[in-house]
């Protein structure tokens, strides 16, 4: 009685849903986390009938992807070429879509995004947002940045609020690459000094900063504040002229939390009641 969907999304990473009655998001995860440790028993994580009928259905599509992907054709081959199996999916982060407020009837603005990390488009649908399609984006390292500013910068007339995701340096951390790293934070300092350069400041607001940390020492994320910095029209300035997490901790925003940062440009365009006074 439960119908299983499972669609490939951006890079490794897929989404597997489940559709039907007596289910629960409340079920614990299948990935370790780490290479090399074993596969986890989804197990349910309250007391209900649902949950641990979720967890049952978990824990049998994980003993099928790896009984079909173990003898998979492709599988064949990379062991042929020396390289690891790719067979049996990991499960994690479940939960359930939920019923958003559209960010354009919460603030009165036309809102857009220039995504192409499917996490993160899909939850720029979910708010409302019309997706701008980039040719060329591809949520990865080798994703052209130059061109999503261009798409962004071309939207402006057209919307309120447009806001440009790139995933790359993420990435990059997670694998301990410094050098890839480096290469595509210099790709995001062309990209925004590109925008800076073609909108008008005296009518434009642009604001850049990041939605966590992933130090290459940790391979991961961690809790360390993260930079921000707002430029345009009517912007207090300060004394910071570097974009780090050092240099902009002693900025005039001081330290905000992430829900803050969006009645804060809503305030610059007028859409809130002086947030922040």
């Amino acid at each position: 009685d439960v119908e299983v969907l499972f669609k490939h999304s951006t890079e490794h990473r897929g989404t597997l849903v489940l559709r039907g009655s007596g289910l629960s998001m409340m079920v614990s995860a299948s990935d370790p986390g780490k290479a090399g440790r074993k596969v986890r028993t989804v197990v349910p994580l309250d007391g209900s009938r649902e949950a641990a009928k979720t967890a049952s259905i978990a824990n049998e599509l994980t003993r099928l992807s790896h009984s079909i992907l173990e003898g998979h054709p492709v599988n064949a081959e990379r062991r042929r070429r020396g390289l690891p199996p790719a067979n049996i999916l990991l499960l994690r982060g479940a939960g359930e879509l939920p019923a958003l407020e559209p960010l354009g009837e919460r603030y009165g603005i036309r809102p857009a995004a220039v995504v192409a990390n499917a996490l993160v488009r899909g939850v720029c649908l979910s708010a409302g947002m019309e997706v701008i399609d980039v040719p060329g984006a591809t949520g990865r390292t080798d994703t052209d940045t130059l061109a999503k500013a261009r798409y962004a910068v071309g939207a402006v007339d057209r919307f309120d609020l447009i806001y440009l995701h790139v995933k790359g340096a993420d990435n990059a951390s997670h694998d301990g690459n410094l050098e890839e790293k480096m290469a595509m934070v210099e790709k995001i300092d062309r990209m925004a000094g590109y925008i800076i350069d073609r909108i008008d400041r005296e009518a434009v607001y642009v604001a850049i900063t990041v939605d966590h940390t992933s130090p290459i020492s940790v391979r991961g994320h961690s809790g360390d504040p993260v930079p921000v910095a707002i430029v345009g029209p009517g912007v207090r300035t300060d004394e910071v002229d570097r974009f780090t997490e050092r240099a902009c901790a002693k900025g005039g925003l001081g330290r905000i939390r992430g829900h803050e940062l969006m009645p804060i440009l809503m305030n610059f365009l007028g859409r809130v009641e002086k947030f922040g006074a």
